[in-house]
């Protein structure tokens, strides 16, 4: 007896010491796990909202069943697991034993079915009540997860962009501030005994903090009726792609930015990249203002002064022919911005000299961000050093390659008194206690005196009164714009890159513009790029911008030139895009009540 006490007391005394000294740590870890009880509380994506508080993208509480191929082929009841989930989830049963079948040995996810509306995940919850049953699932699972959600379908975007299946953004906006809207998940932990959570025992809180929501500058009535309208020049003048912008150029906030082009079947659709901000293109005769702004700015001219135009001007290796004249004339200042003549440009362009010149394309904002740091935002290329033809041709737009967004801000610019004030997309952040923090800070400068903008938006209202953007006009309102037609640079059938001739010529062809001119409250970008209809600006992006600004006016509740009193705009269109979505091909459904409201917005004019 007494040696087995003794051999009793010497194995008791070797565990003691284990327990207390090789792995105490670890010996206390499992038995918090298995006194401790911990639940995830999910904090959900922030939403994306327009200007007014229109939802663009919100994330909400949904189910998803996964599985454990692997776990399911050791149980050896994928066929019957299948046949059982199958009619909860809508699915065909084969294809789902298929998809529970492992591809290799260490498949151990596979994602069956996301975003189950409630009534589905109750039914899936409700096969494993039952014993037998939840001996034929194992290895499937009913998991918690987040919805991201698109209430206005394909509407903006292109602006909005989208996350991907783990819910991270991909591009747009939800990728610019993926770590301004990701939520962070918090977490309960209880105690437990063997009926149940104690009463009065630990009870831990971490409480999850949703993400910031993102509001925009956008005004989601003006995207639609812009993607409409850039789908409807689609069909009508066969372009390949459009894009359009809209801003208030006194503040720089983009109220709308859309973009349209074709898919595959040749169809005119919504496509998620954002022309206006990634796609580079030459501008052509949009960016004679910069020319005009620094003559009236450098050499004291104005919309009166006299200029010998000549049909050809050799510069360089190059001559530049006029097309925009008859013959060569002396003609105001005014008429050769209004005929948009190139030469009569170019003139003007010889005398301020290369470098000024150079230096207004830069204060105006080419060649440069625009500071919205958009993923693939292009800064454009305008050449360091002008030689030989560079002058004429950057003169008259033929060689700088833009964006459509830094085509606005120059016309913003002229509109503003010459101030230049940075484009803005987000107007602020909400965090999860409604508290809204500013966006960012702009940029602004002093690009050109006030009456140097005041005598180019004279000369800017010839071009819609008289000149080559006559179809841009609406009655009632004073409209200041330029037509911009320019070549594209494409592969010639020598392997090449030239701009072909006049058998292949490709064209881009924009309209610029603000208005009311006396008091800019709007300034709205039409680009079209490969029109088969026609080639110049005039007929194609014109017409296209004039359907956009009466629709504008009209929303925005701006009054005719000349008044104050915003009761003469007439009826508004109707305040939400809810009733005319586009559909995810970028179709246009619109019901009644919105082909109504349309209706009451295309008349005559606002």
């Amino acid at each position: 007896m007494l040696a087995v006490v003794l051999c009793s007391g010497v194995v008791l005394s070797y565990w003691l010491a284990q327990l207390q000294t090789v792995d105490p740590d670890g010996l206390a870890r499992a038995g918090e796990e298995q006194r401790l009880t911990s639940d995830v509380l999910p904090g959900y994506r922030g939403a994306i909202l327009d200007r007014a508080g229109y939802v663009l993208a919100v994330s909400s509480p949904t189910d998803m069943v996964v599985a454990d191929p692997a776990m399911i082929a050791e149980a050896g009841t994928r066929d019957e697991a299948a046949a059982l989930l199958a009619p909860e989830l809508g699915m065909d049963p084969a294809e789902l034993a298929e998809m529970l079948t492992p591809v290799k040995a260490n498949d151990r996810y596979r994602a069956v079915a996301t975003g189950l509306d409630p009534v589905a995940a109750e039914r899936v919850a409700a096969l494993w009540d039952d014993a037998d049953r939840r001996r034929l699932l194992q290895g499937v699972f009913l998991r918690s997860e987040e919805a991201r959600s698109y209430p206005s379908g394909t509407l903006a975007r292109s602006v909005v962009g989208r996350v991907d299946a783990g819910g991270e953004g991909i591009y747009g906006i939800e990728w610019q501030f993926d770590e301004v809207l990701q939520g962070s998940d918090g977490s309960v932990v209880s105690e437990r005994g063997q009926f149940g959570t104690i009463t009065g025992g630990l009870h831990e809180v971490d409480p999850a903090r949703s993400g910031y929501d993102v509001v925009l500058t956008i005004d989601s009535r003006l995207q639609y009726v812009t993607e409409a309208s850039l789908l409807d020049t689609c069909v009508e003048t066969g372009a390949q792609l459009l894009t359009a912008a809209l801003s208030n150029p006194t503040t720089g906030e983009l109220l709308a930015m859309a973009t349209v082009d074709r898919d595959a079947d040749g169809e005119c659709r919504v496509p998620r990249y954002n022309a206006a901000l990634v796609d580079a293109f030459e501008p052509g005769s949009v960016l004679k203002i910069v020319t005009a702004a620094a003559a009236v700015e450098e050499l004291g001219w104005t919309a009166g002064t006299h200029v010998e135009v000549p049909l050809e001007i050799e510069l360089g290796d190059k001559i530049f022919i006029e097309d925009h004249i008859a013959a060569p004339a002396t003609y105001t200042f005014d008429e050769i911005l209004a005929r948009s003549s190139n030469n009569g440009t170019i003139t003007a362009a010889r005398a301020i000299g290369s470098e000024t010149l150079q230096g207004y394309v830069a204060d105006f904002g080419f060649g440069q961000p625009t500071g919205l740091r958009f993923k693939g935002e292009t800064s454009g290329r305008v050449s360091d050093e002008w030689f030989g033809a560079d002058l004429g041709s950057n003169a008259i737009g033929q060689g700088p390659l833009v964006n459509a967004v830094q085509v606005l801000s120059s016309f913003n610019v002229i509109a503003n008194d010459g101030l230049y004030v940075s484009p803005v997309l987000v107007r602020s952040r909400i965090d999860d206690e409604g508290n809204e923090v500013a966006g960012p800070a702009q940029q602004t400068r002093r690009v050109i005196e006030p009456e140097t903008a005041e005598e180019v938006t004279r000369m800017l209202t010839s071009v819609v009164e008289y000149g080559t953007g006559e179809a841009a006009a609406i009655p009632n309102y004073t409209v200041a714009g330029k037509t911009g037609t320019a070549w594209q640079v494409f592969e010639q059938p020598d392997g090449q890159l030239g701009y072909g001739d006049e058998s292949n010529r490709v064209y881009t062809v924009s309209f610029a513009g603000f208005m009311p001119a006396e008091n800019p409250e709007l300034s709205i970008v039409v680009v079209v790029h490969e029109p088969t209809s026609a080639n110049t600006a005039g007929k194609i992006a014109a017409p296209a911008f004039h359907d956009i600004a009466q629709y504008a006016l009209r929303i925005l509740n701006i009054p005719p030139s000349g008044s104050s009193d915003r009761s003469e705009t007439g009826d508004l269109v109707r305040g939400t895009p809810a009733a005319t979505p586009v559909t995810e091909t970028g179709t246009v459904e619109v019901d009644d009540a919105g082909a109504s409201a349309v209706e009451a917005a295309a008349g005559e004019g606002p």
